[in-house]
């Protein structure tokens, strides 16, 4: 009787053990891949900051070309309409619009083919507000307008380089980086051309080199952050929003307060350009 039920319990240990190998291995948690890299609240966030900054700011040049007599705001109002610019597609980014989604690596590379949020709106805001400033800043050092021209011109291929290069899926976009860089040593040397201009006397002549400097300076970033994220991706769509957003700060609301605050320069400037 013993011998018996020794040897069923011995069939029933084997039986259980032929189960267990035969059962398959439980799979692993299927990990969750977003199909787009969007910004998050951070991002979100940096952009209505932005569009806080530019707001104010606007509204603040809007009130010192109105203060100025008539026939000698220029200045103001350039620098008004740059950062005013500025604010309607600040508004826009941080509404929901003024974006697309760009699939930037290989399925080798990126395997689960997710697809990076790419802001347009920075490019229209770029396209628009670039030409304005250089207009703005060679006015104070009296450029001809064929120079003036020339870098708006340029500064426009510049642009439009950086944004087909950053929706270009491949290394191709390099190349474009590249061609916009060359544009962008152009405008560099003409600003530095006209550092040892002294049309319209010392005092303008001294605004002229504390806001071109500052403007080579900023816009020589542009390029570096471009490279970390709309180039090689190596940055969060939201850390990419904070970089822009403290740059387009810097480029654009300080280069009109320096500006504007010269109104002795300015007044030097606007009448001896109606002698």
């Amino acid at each position: 009787m013993d011998a018996k039920l020794d040897q069923l319990i011995a069939s029933l240990q084997e039986i259980t053990a032929k189960s267990a190998d035969a059962a398959p291995e439980a799979a692993p948690a299927a990990v969750y891949h977003p199909p787009h890299s969007d910004i998050g609240y951070f991002g979100y966030t940096c952009l209505l900051v932005g569009a806080i900054c530019m707001g104010v700011s606007t509204l603040y040049f809007y009130m010192k070309a109105m203060n100025a007599k008539a026939g000698s705001r220029k200045f103001e109002v350039l620098s008004m309409l740059v950062t005013g610019i500025a604010t309607v597609l600040y508004m826009t980014m941080f509404s929901g619009a003024g974006y697309g989604y760009v699939k930037e690596l290989g399925h080798d590379i990126n395997p689960h083919d997710t697809l990076d949020q790419f802001f347009y709106g920075r490019y229209i805001d770029w396209i628009l507000t670039t030409p304005l400033m250089l207009w703005d800043l060679m006015a104070l050092a009296g450029a001809s307008s064929d120079d003036i021209m020339m870098a708006v011109g340029v500064d426009v291929l510049m642009i439009g380089f950086g944004a087909v290069g950053a929706q270009t899926p491949s290394a191709q976009k390099w190349v474009f980086f590249a061609c916009g860089m060359i544009c962008f040593c152009h405008i560099v040397g003409a600003l530095l051309r006209y550092t040892k201009v002294s049309t319209f006397g010392k005092q303008a002549q001294e605004v002229y080199c504390r806001v071109a400097y500052l403007t080579i300076v900023l816009w020589t970033l542009y390029p570096l952050v471009w490279i970390v994220s709309e180039g090689a991706r190596l940055v969060s769509p939201s850390l990419e929003a904070f970089l822009y957003m403290l740059m387009d700060v810097s480029a654009k609301c300080v280069f009109g307060f320096v500006i504007v605050q010269a109104r002795p320069a300015l007044e030097a400037i606007q009448s001896a350009e109606t002698d």
